[in-house]
């Protein structure tokens, strides 16, 4: 291994024309062949330096150097054409294409003016055999799991032969065993000589895949260090530029009436993943109930059906004892419903809407926001600015678009709308993906309040450790069914949870 970096940021600086600074004189190198964290809060900057390494970005001031030589990197194109690829943490693939034409999508090998499907087929199985990411050449995208189209993204990048390969929060859709696998994988391409940079909030991970780690905060260098130099609390203080406080740990809460009811409910969905076989289930008002599966358990039917974008099968679903047959999501909101999604963009706002827009959405109708036809445009503005500012969303201002926030910062401000509608009855659906561990935390103290003051909470998550930390009582699904139903005592580790989650054991 040579001591000369492959990569070197000097001095980046990213400010954007409304203002906002982005990045601030960020300076530090990557070494060739290591698996490199990046770490920071939502809005510290990771991904738009990130996205400037990229190409998809411009600096507005410092350079790129590449093996010791300053580097204009213009486009994605240049950057592929330089060594270096990016799997985005929200996938770009086309799902009507099959895996092998969206790995050659933009080189494919060509018989006269049409696709050799036969050489794409060849390149994507020495592809995967290189790099042991085993995947169906002649699969269709969007039949796919999240983690099978990870995959799919990942070997793309790679069919570039890249020398550095970006991985942008690539645990986010991912359960606890995709990761373990994802992880074996990216071990084995650095084996190769692969530089790998991996953005992530997630400590624990950073830990276990990274040998050296990086930390932004507020668009500034906090820390740079090999791991093996700094420990767990010492990331932490730089991240949050304080100490994490200790995890809060529910369990056990005595629960009070049923708020929601499911019985024999059955749902025969088109996509497989997401059918429900026979479920019995009662959310519990005061308990946070958790579920967890591994993806494609049928989590999603659950949540579709809880929140009135699907009708069961058969079956019954009762909200504080009334059916909800034939009720729509505007409906079940009058109820009392809150949902805070696992898609921010596609399912809890709108890009192209503001902030304003996105946080009084479903409550424009209030005599607070309006009078007659017209709304009440300050008193609107007055409201979101209060939401950005508790639950410290950072963005350009009130009027900005939602696609000006980062990820985080997004999901941050769909949450802060739901709660403010005091709801009787909450589904958290993957509620911190992708955010950060302050964020994370507070998210998690507002969910235990709402439980506290008598709400009901039905939280999905891949994130066992969040599971354990906030639930009640657990279920696990599996293939559509309940295998598993379990009070969340001492001594509840993931481990126990595995074999249920992989349909090895059942106990329901």
């Amino acid at each position: 291994m040579t001591d000369r970096p492959i990569i070197a940021f000097a001095g980046i600086s990213k400010t954007y024309g409304n203002g906002t600074l982005a990045l601030d004189d960020v300076s530090f190198a990557i070494r060739p062949g290591v698996i490199h964290a990046v770490c920071g809060e939502n809005g510290a900057g990771k991904s738009t330096l990130m996205k400037i390494l990229f190409g998809l970005e411009q600096p507005s001031a410092g350079s790129i150097l590449l093996d010791g030589e300053a580097v204009a990197i213009a486009s994605p194109r240049v950057a592929a054409d330089r060594g270096i690829g990016m799997v985005h943490q929200h996938f770009s693939l086309v799902p009507s294409l099959s895996v092998a034409e969206n790995i050659v999508l933009g080189q494919e090998p060509r018989r006269g003016a049409f696709l050799d499907r036969a050489a794409a087929r060849r390149r994507v199985e020495d592809l995967a055999r290189r790099y042991n990411l085993a995947v169906d050449p002649d699969a269709v995208v969007r039949t796919l799991s999240v983690a099978a189209q990870q995959k799919v993204e990942i070997l793309k990048a790679l069919s570039r032969d890249v020398r550095v390969l970006i991985l942008d929060e690539p645990t986010a859709v991912l359960t606890p065993p995709e990761t373990d696998e994802l992880f074996e994988r990216l071990r084995d391409m650095r084996a190769t000589g692969l530089t790998i940079l991996f953005i992530s909030h997630k400590l624990r991970e950073v830990r276990a895949l990274a040998s050296h780690v990086t930390v932004l905060r507020a668009g500034r260098l906090a820390g740079d260090a090999p791991l093996a130099a700094i420990d767990d609390e010492a990331i932490a203080r730089l991240v949050m530029g304080q100490a994490a406080g200790p995890a809060l740990k529910r369990g056990g809460r005595v629960s009070g009436a049923p708020r929601v009811q499911l019985s024999g409910v059955h749902l025969k969905a088109r996509d497989a993943n997401d059918r429900i076989d026979g479920i019995d289930l009662t959310v519990h008002a005061g308990e946070i109930l958790g579920v967890a599966g591994v993806d494609g358990s049928g989590q999603r039917g659950l949540v579709s059906l809880l929140t009135g974008r699907a009708q069961p099968t058969a079956g019954s679903i009762a909200y504080e004892g009334q059916p909800t047959a034939g009720l729509g999501t505007a409906a079940l909101r009058r109820l009392g419903l809150a949902h805070l999604p696992a898609d921010r963009f596609q399912d809890g706002g709108s890009k192209r809407m503001t902030l304003v827009e996105n946080a009084i959405a479903g409550a424009h109708r209030l005599a607070a926001f309006s009078s007659g036809p017209f709304l009440k445009r300050r008193a609107m503005e007055t409201r979101t600015e209060e939401m950005i500012a508790r639950y410290k969303v950072r963005c350009p201002g009130p009027n900005a678009p939602l696609s000006a926030l980062s990820g985080g910062n997004a999901q941050k401000l769909i949450a802060a709308r739901e709660f403010a509608t005091e709801p009787r009855f909450m589904i958290a659906d993957q509620p911190t993906r992708g955010i950060d561990v302050a964020a994370a935390a507070f998210l998690h103290e507002r969910l235990s309040e709402l439980a506290a003051k008598g709400g009901a909470v039905l939280l999905v998550t891949a994130d066992l450790d969040e599971l354990l930390t906030l639930s009640d009582r657990i279920v696990i699904l599996y293939a559509g069914r309940i295998v598993a139903r379990m009070e969340n005592e001492p001594g509840l580790t993931p481990e126990r949870l595995g074999p249920y989650m992989l349909g090895l054991e059942s106990a329901a």
